[in-house]
């Protein structure tokens, strides 16, 4: 028995032994072939090739056998073999289009031809076939019988084959039929219209003589005069104004679509929202202003109402030194506005008032007592609620009132411990104790919160601690540190023209101090409040390409980048990203750079 189970055991040994070495083998060979065949040694790699499929009857073997017999020009054993193989399995559609290119490329046409069509008179009910034989001719660029392919399929399988037909015609760079049977995809399918943006968007990021535009635009006009009642059209149309920066236009068309049908009421209210964060306030507005022109009984009357109002406080104080009349003015509309709309929905009327009231007319005890009004009768929910005690928090310590500022925040952050207002709580402690000069404490604070959940406040909090610690030590840096905190504080309280002095009596006293590229920096981010964004962008630079080798360079590269992108200079903020990614791989802005990289070039 023990002599029966040892020769069994010895027998699986054998047997486990001999495939081990088979597969060894053949790894070696599929790398030997592979090595032949990217030197272009094709007779001595279509030997192994050869062999590997007859092993193993994998598909990919058998290719790259072909493909060295087609470098080699030895049609007679491609033709042999394939014919062979043929016998073997009569449906196998890949093998007849290898043939058929066999006699194509051995000028043998009307051969070809008949191979050709024989393969799509036999995939020409089956979906998964049609598809995969339409591919393997554009792989060998034969795209007239690609287009046969789809379109015979159409026929017979009752498909739609039209985003496949765009995307062939693409390849050949023939635009206008290309636009024709997306737009034809469309009007079949409208629920697409998201893949249909998204393949423009790529199309277009890589039109670089920006020719393909006006073909789109023509060809979705066409569309929309042939079938005005079909709304979809005139949604690409306004998406694709929306693309090329025409938001005049994109914004009348969506009034005007409107108009017709009735109902676009929330689409307006969106692209308006999305002009805001454009920064184009005028056009913002007049979305607003077109939605509340309905009348109070329209559903999205106080969403406009309250939307526009927000847009004028951000147009309004988008300046370095914001017009008096036009603040009081604001002020006064702000106010009205606390009786029309509904308390409930009165946060953003609440929060655009307070900051008018504290940070631009100095009118600390008026925003105080709104903020303790609104907090007392428990008008809002609990995360709106906790964000107007933190404003509270800054405007009691732009009065003066440090200890009541240290209070409020402290409050905010036990109630929301592990949240992140919590950790922006803390932070707002943590620089409320470096700009009055307390840097020991402040860094304490803000080592804590390194490893806060909240991405911002944590790459905030390592941004100040890392500034303090390599500065607050270094020789006659005390003084500086002091004029420097002094400097954000009138930024942080928009007094930006003290906060200029500050900064420009560091680069008066201390001209090659450490601190210089800091300078810079906040006289960019200055700018960037202010709205001017080119001077910003040019301060932001001068950081990256001054100062590269220290802390702050691949923020202000990033942030360079942005704005650039902001102002559709698109090359260059591509290029800056670019930068990013490859000189400082280990920067916490190489994943966002990443992400707007790849929206640039279209690919997301």
């Amino acid at each position: 028995m023990k002599k029966s189970i040892i020769k069994y055991l010895i027998i699986i040994i054998g047997i486990l032994f001999c495939s081990d070495f088979s597969l060894m083998s053949q790894n070696a060979d599929v790398q030997l072939a592979l090595n032949y065949y990217q030197n272009e040694e094709y007779d001595k790699a279509a030997v192994i090739y050869e062999k590997l499929y007859n092993e193993t009857g994998y598909k990919n073997y058998r290719d790259y056998y072909l493909r060295c017999l087609t470098e080699i020009k030895d049609y007679n054993t491609a033709e042999t073999f394939l014919k062979k193989e043929k016998k073997k399995n009569k449906t196998d559609y890949y093998l007849m289009i290898d043939l058929g290119m066999v006699y194509y490329s051995s000028n043998r046409f009307d051969e070809a031809e008949k191979e050709f069509n024989a393969v799509i008179d036999l995939v020409k009910t089956n979906k998964n076939n049609i598809m995969g034989a339409a591919s393997a001719f554009i792989y060998y660029r034969q795209y007239s019988l690609a287009e046969k392919t789809y379109l015979s399929g159409e026929k017979l399988t009752n498909s739609d084959f039209s985003m496949e037909l765009g995307n062939l015609f693409y390849i050949q760079r023939d635009y206008e039929r290309m636009m024709q049977y997306y737009l034809k995809h469309l009007d079949k399918n409208p629920q697409s219209l998201q893949t249909i943006q998204s393949r423009l968007q790529y199309i277009m990021a890589n039109d670089i003589d920006e020719s393909l535009e006006p073909i789109i635009e023509s060809l979705i006009i066409q569309k929309i005069q042939e079938a005005p009642q079909k709304q979809i059209f005139n949604k690409l149309l306004i998406w694709q104004y929306s693309q090329t920066g025409r938001y005049k236009l994109a914004l009348d068309q969506l009034i005007a679509m409107d108009k017709r049908s009735r109902g676009g009421d929330s689409d307006i209210i969106e692209f308006g929202l999305m002009l805001f964060n454009n920064n184009e306030y005028d056009l913002a507005m007049e979305a607003f202003a077109y939605i509340i022109s309905k009348g109070r009984e329209n559903s999205y009357y106080n969403t406009a109402y309250i939307e526009n109002l927000n847009v004028m406080y951000a147009k309004t104080t988008a300046k370095l030194h914001p017009d008096k009349t036009e603040l009081l003015s604001l002020e006064q509309k702000l106010e009205e506005a606390l009786g029309i709309v509904y308390r409930k929905e009165s946060y953003k009327v609440i929060f655009a008032l307070v900051n008018i009231k504290a940070f631009y007319l100095n009118k600390f005890d008026e925003s105080i007592e709104l903020i303790t009004k609104c907090l007392n009768e428990k008008r809002f929910l609990p995360d709106q609620e906790l964000s107007l005690k933190l404003l509270l928090g800054d405007i009691y310590f732009l009065n003066n009132n440090p200890w009541d500022a240290i209070l409020t925040y402290a409050q905010v952050e036990k109630l929301a411990l592990e949240s992140p207002v919590g950790h922006e709580a803390r932070f707002k402690k943590a620089k409320l104790a470096y700009y009055t000069g307390q840097f020991k404490w402040a860094q304490a604070q803000l080592d804590v919160l390194k490893s806060s959940t909240s991405k911002l406040i944590a790459n905030d909090a390592m941004e100040l601690s890392m500034f303090i610690a390599d500065n607050y030590n270094l020789d006659t840096t005390e003084t500086t540190m002091q004029i420097f905190a002094r400097a954000d504080f009138y930024i942080f309280s928009k007094q930006y023209d003290n906060a200029f002095a500050s900064l420009d009596s560091i680069i008066e006293l201390f001209p090659s101090h450490s601190l210089m590229d800091d300078v810079l920096f906040r006289k960019a981010i200055i700018y960037e409040a202010g709205g001017d964004l080119n001077k910003a962008a040019d301060f932001y630079n001068q950081v990256a390409v001054t100062y590269y080798y220290d802390i702050l360079s691949d923020n202000a590269l990033f942030k360079y980048a942005v704005l650039k992108e902001k102002l559709n200079d698109k090359s260059a903020a591509q290029e800056a990203y670019l930068k990013l990614i490859s000189e400082y791989p280990g920067s916490i802005f190489t994943v966002d750079a990443r992400k707007n990289l790849r929206k640039l070039s279209g690919t997301q």
